[in-house]
């Protein structure tokens, strides 16, 4: 199954963001697959300008929602309190014009 992820930060909270945004890359690279989470594509989300990180965005496939959320409870932009919403839902693709979307979960 393929889930979307979107997660929007606190306001002023860039700084602090950017303090944890190595450990939040270093995280993605190693920590998905221990909760059996496949990251499809994934990046910020930002302001209009193009400058400022405003969020996170993730389309993952996992079996279950539980796995997502324990993905994202262990990261740590949600240990820094950054995030104030996140939004989980199941999607189904039905277009792609990226490429195949691996069904390893």
């Amino acid at each position: 199954m393929e889930f979307v992820v979107h997660a929007l930060d606190k306001p002023n909270t860039q700084e602090q963001r950017l303090e944890f945004l190595d450990r939040h890359r270093e995280f993605l690279e190693t920590g998905p697959e221990k909760f059996g989470v496949s990251v499809l594509m994934s990046g910020p989300l930002n302001s209009d300008c193009g400058t400022i990180m405003i969020g996170s965005f993730f389309l993952l496939a996992a079996e279950t929602r539980n796995q997502v959320e324990a993905m994202f409870a262990a990261d740590p932009l949600a240990s820094a309190n950054v995030w104030e919403r996140l939004d989980i839902s199941r999607v189904t693709i039905r277009q792609n014009n990226i490429g195949p979307i691996p069904n390893n979960a």
